[in-house]
């Protein structure tokens, strides 16, 4: 037995994630891992050589796989050298000795991953190798101090009296670089200073506050134009155009302000736009009288400003701040609204009466239709009034299906896929052609961008109204996630069952999605919620289909996994699922957010189990045909619509509209 040096692993990872860790070091691994050789090489043709790869929470790993219990002889083979990978994985095999190939390989620069049992003797081991065993709840780590040939079970048991002398080492994963951010300082000064003050500001008095965007390790495509926007509480918005050098910082702007008169903590919001989006949000805290001034960041769409291309669809945007929202459209600087909706009404019709295909005959879909446009245009009116604002807004949208972004820094209550932005009011209304051609028993065709009638004079009731149908819509709570994974693979769904959801509607919905998507593409399980941690812990899946009754989970929850290790850290780094519910989910979306999700799609009004488990199916197609996400929620209202059910509406998009299951071509 070649001696070695042992550590142990503090019991946070799988042995096949510390084989990521150490092959960038290591060029041979011995393992003995069924689970591990069973992800590396899962759809491998026997007698193949074939290329996977595996993401774990330390890298993303390629994989070149060949088993050699399928080959009679070494000269067998087949050539390794065209297929890609950054290290070979081969299954051991007692019928001939592999010690040549392995060799042979190690020699050619190409680490070695053998996966073999337990009691097998491997020859050629030295200090650039490491045996990788499992001994609950630890990995056990055994790096050979000279040459020779060992087991992994003597390993294990050399390991167990160490352990029990108290005489081994700790060796935990490494994690993954955390993506630094671009700063974005906020400087009080007196004016014609060049530096910052400390203290508090005196009441009455005259100061500058300077925005500087720094620079970044990583370069921007190009330079950058953006917007720096300052509203203090009780004064006019001010804005400065800048432009963000593409290899070097910002400019310093300076914003006049003049502190009340009285001693009170005065804050107010720096947000910096690209167009009209609200790329990152600082609030400013101005103490008058005593204390420190602060800014502290509050909402950021983007961590280094380098991915900011594709807002430049965007034709508005409104940044929620509690009971008001800054609203971007256009050229110049945003304006305040009121989010005080008052004792409007905004709910949805009942779902009663629907058919089994999931909708409504003409008639009852225009009623439906009629009272959310009533309840729309009433919103539209309350938030945005009849001046030129609500103008700008209407004019901008014709162009459409632009985008519309709704970024919230703190949770509200207006329901902006419901807002119908033309003239609509109680009494006798006209309908739009449209009615006719997308509603039920229509003509039907592709959706276009905009409407196809001319004419929206009078009361007049058109589908293209209501921003859910005429906007891709997008509400996204965090940065902005351009796609689920970046690397190649089958795309995969893992579905939750609630145990107190209806089984045989639950079957059927089981079924309806595997016609959908390829069966292979469909898990499924029933859990409780600390199962659900569990399940949702590793990187296997690209969407997280969340099929439970309202109040199943809560964000507590969520929050205990990370917090006790049931989920680790940090989680989802490379492959980050969207997460869809069939249920309401207030309250769950920020904290999945921050648990690594790219996005979440949910209703926001409690439906029928068989019409959620139908919408979550056609949604989930479109993005495993390639359709971003906002595009697809956006089709999936219309097929809605198409059959008399007007509840597509009441789903939401918390994400980025461009996020995709992977890169597009």
């Amino acid at each position: 037995m070649a001696p070695v040096e042992f550590t142990v692993s503090g019991g946070e990872g799988s042995p096949l994630e510390f084989v990521a860790a150490f092959c960038a070091s290591k060029s041979l691994l011995v393992v003995t891992d069924p689970g591990g050789w069973a992800q590396v090489s899962a759809g491998l043709a026997v007698g193949h050589a074939a290329s996977t790869v595996v993401t774990t929470s330390v890298r993303v790993v390629r994989f070149a796989v060949l088993d050699l219990r399928h080959f009679p002889s070494a000269s067998a083979l087949p050539s390794l050298s065209d297929i890609p990978g950054d290290v070979v994985a081969l299954h051991d095999t007692r019928s001939w000795d592999t010690a040549a190939v392995v060799r042979a390989l190690r020699g050619l620069g190409r680490p070695v991953v053998l996966f073999t049992a337990l009691h097998t003797w491997v020859t050629g081991l030295d200090t650039d190798s490491v045996l990788v065993g499992w001994s609950a709840p630890h990995t056990v780590l055994a790096s050979p101090t000279g040459s020779g040939e060992g087991r992994v079970e003597d390993v294990l048991w050399q390991f167990r009296e160490l352990e029990r002398r108290r005489q081994v080492r700790i060796t935990a994963l490494p994690s993954p670089p955390v993506p630094s951010d671009r700063p974005v300082t906020v400087v009080v000064a007196l004016p014609g200073a060049t530096e910052g003050m400390a203290g508090a500001l005196r009441p009455g008095a005259e100061y500058e506050v300077w925005v500087h965007v720094g620079q970044h390790p990583d370069p921007l495509p190009g330079d950058l134009e953006l917007r720096a926007v300052l509203s203090m509480s009780g004064r006019e918005v001010q804005s400065e155009l800048f432009v963000l050098p593409a290899d070097a910082a910002g400019p310093w702007l300076s914003f006049p302000v003049t502190t009340p008169y009285a001693s009170v903590p005065w804050s107010g919001e720096l947000v910096i736009y690209r167009g009209v989006v609200p790329v990152h949000v600082r609030q400013v805290a101005l103490p008058v009288g005593s204390g420190e001034s602060k800014a502290r960041l509050r909402f950021q769409l983007s961590r280094t400003f380098a991915d900011l291309e594709p807002l430049s669809s965007r034709v508005a945007s409104v940044l929620v701040l509690g009971e008001r929202a800054l609203v971007a459209a256009g050229p110049g600087a945003p304006s305040w609204i009121s989010l005080d909706l008052g004792d409007l009404p905004h709910s949805f019709p009942a779902v009663s009466g629907l058919d089994p295909w999931y909708g409504k005959d003409f008639p009852s879909f225009c009623e439906d239709l009629a009272a959310l446009a009533r309840q729309g245009s009433a919103l539209y009116s309350r938030l945005f009034g009849s001046d030129a604002l609500a103008e700008r807004i209407r004019r901008l949208g014709r162009a459409r299906p632009a985008g519309l972004m709704v970024a919230s820094v703190t949770p509200g209550s207006v329901p902006w896929s419901l807002i119908y932005d033309l003239p609509f009011a109680g009494g006798p209304y006209r309908l739009c052609a449209s009615v006719g051609q997308f509603g039920p028993f229509g003509a039907g065709g592709e959706v276009p961008a905009h409407c196809p009638v001319s004419d929206h004079s009078g009361n007049v009731l058109c589908p293209f109204g209501f921003w859910g149908l005429s906007t891709v819509l997008e509400q996204p709570v965090g940065p902005l996630v351009p796609f689920v994974s970046g690397v190649p693979r089958p795309f995969e769904v893992s579905m939750a069952v609630d145990h107190g959801m209806d089984r045989a509607l639950t079957e059927r919905h089981v079924t309806e999605l595997m016609s959908m998507l390829p069966p292979e593409a469909v898990s499924s399980a029933y859990v409780s919620p600390q199962e659900l941690g569990r399940a949702l812990a590793d990187e296997v899946m690209d969407v997280v289909h969340l099929h439970f009754r309202e109040g199943f989970l809560d964000a507590e929850e969520i929050e205990r996994w990370d917090r006790e290790g049931v989920w680790p850290r940090p989680h989802w780094p490379s492959r980050k699922p969207l997460v869809v519910g069939t249920s309401p989910m207030p309250g769950l979306v920020r904290a999945f957010a921050d648990g690594g999700a790219s996005g979440v799609i949910s209703p926001e009004v409690a439906v029928p189990q068989d019409m959620a488990g139908w919408v979550t199916g056609m949604v989930l197609a479109r993005l495993a045909a390639g359709f971003p996400a906002g595009e697809a929620l956006r089709q999936t209202r219309w097929e809605m619509l198409s059959r008399g059910n007007v509840l597509g509406i009441a789903y939401t998009l918390y994400g980025g509209a461009d996020l995709r299951a992977r890169p597009s071509n």
